[in-house]
């Protein structure tokens, strides 16, 4: 099998994998717990807290772990929404993961709020023109995605993060598909998600970052675990394991891009000009348009041949609708429905693309 679905998910690194076992079976014991394995156990989180804050070079207390992505996402807009509690309008990129409008949704129906999209050009891009024309008196919260899942799109986060800065609006960033895979300065930042299985560690297991500056209110009263923010035993193999993982490819950022910068420009130059190219800024991510054929059926029909990618990120597969991404970028839903997404991870070769693209090109080309 081929594996180029690395944005849905990936391999477990050797490393990660063996940290979990070694922390599930010799430190089962409950941090919470005042016994010797619970010290133990806490022990080994504050530790992988401290690892985690000195490679994101933040300060560890404001570090949260949660079940993933989604509830990162989820946790850290509800959480930043408060910040400002007379204002009581959300401005949002149209390029957003699903979970970040699940909770905007719900922050609409149950507490008023006024969710507004920012301008995308037509590259997808945020400008920081364009945001600073869409602030405004009543903007409690910014949310931008820095790495689009299903086109590779990146944002500015630098330059936008300036203007939010300047204006003194708390600014989220979904860093899921960014953390690892692109260089990026996270100082700044009201807050940002991550997801370990994103970067070679276990599913289940993701990051928040809230500044631990913000006077952010907590979902929960009388919760004392995790600075009141989640309640509930840790994973303790998970979150070593995630650190582990973690520390492994924050090493290896310049280098992994490289080699899935090769890898697109050989998969543009051999698939065939009757299959549309829509290349994002990062290069482990190329979206392809059938002249014909329905993703869907090309998906299941190379999968038979050996190949494993997606249409559409893994999370909205089920999603009947239009892709928000590729309506936002101008294709049509036809054109949506015929889109595959083709990412590709550092452990990829040459040889691989060229297989996969001798097989694209014989059945749709």
């Amino acid at each position: 099998m081929i594996y180029f679905d690395n944005a849905a998910t990936t391999k477990m690194s050797k490393a990660a994998l063996e940290a979990y076992d070694e922390v599930a079976e010799n430190f089962y014991g409950n941090s919470e717990s005042l016994h010797l394995f619970g010290t133990q156990s806490n022990t080994l989180i504050m530790q992988a807290q401290q690892q985690i804050a000195t490679l994101f070079k933040l300060p560890a207390a404001g570090f949260i772990f949660t079940s993933g992505g989604t509830e990162s996402n989820q946790l850290g807009i509800e959480s930043l929404s408060s910040v400002n509690s007379q204002k009581r309008e959300i401005l949002v990129s149209p390029l957003e993961h699903s979970s970040v409008f699940q909770i905007l949704d719900k922050l609409v129906t149950e507490k008023g709020f006024k969710v507004k999209m920012l301008p995308v050009n037509k590259r997808g891009k945020i400008t920081p023109a364009g945001l600073r024309g869409r602030l405004s008196a009543q903007t409690a919260l910014v949310v931008i995605q820095a790495v689009n899942s299903v086109t590779g799109i990146c944002q500015d986060i630098s330059a936008l993060k300036k203007i939010t800065g300047a204006q003194q609006v708390p600014l989220f960033v979904d860093a899921v598909q960014a953390v690892t895979k692109i260089p990026m300065s996270f100082a700044g930042l009201a807050g940002f998600s991550c997801s370990a299985h994103k970067f070679n560690g276990p599913k289940s297991s993701g990051l928040l970052f809230l500044n631990p500056n913000m006077p952010v209110n907590t979902r929960f009263n009388n919760v004392f675990q995790q600075n009141g923010f989640l309640p509930g035993t840790l994973d303790v193999p998970g979150i070593v394991s995630m650190a582990t993982a973690l520390q492994a490819e924050f090493s290896k950022v310049q280098q992994s891009y490289a080699v899935v910068t090769t890898l697109r420009k050989k998969l543009k130059e051999l698939v065939s000009p009757q299959i549309r190219v829509i290349a994002g800024d990062y290069p482990g991510i190329c979206g392809l348009i059938l002249p014909q054929t329905q993703a869907q059926e090309a998906v299941t029909r190379m999968g038979q041949l050996g190949f494993c990618f997606s249409t559409v990120s893994a999370c909205s597969i089920r999603d009947p609708r239009p892709d928000r991404t590729l309506q936002a970028l101008g294709l049509t839903a036809a054109e949506s429905k015929r889109y595959l997404r083709i990412s590709m991870g550092p452990h990829n070769t040459l040889s691989e693309v060229e297989r996969f693209a001798t097989c694209l090109n014989q059945l749709y080309g």
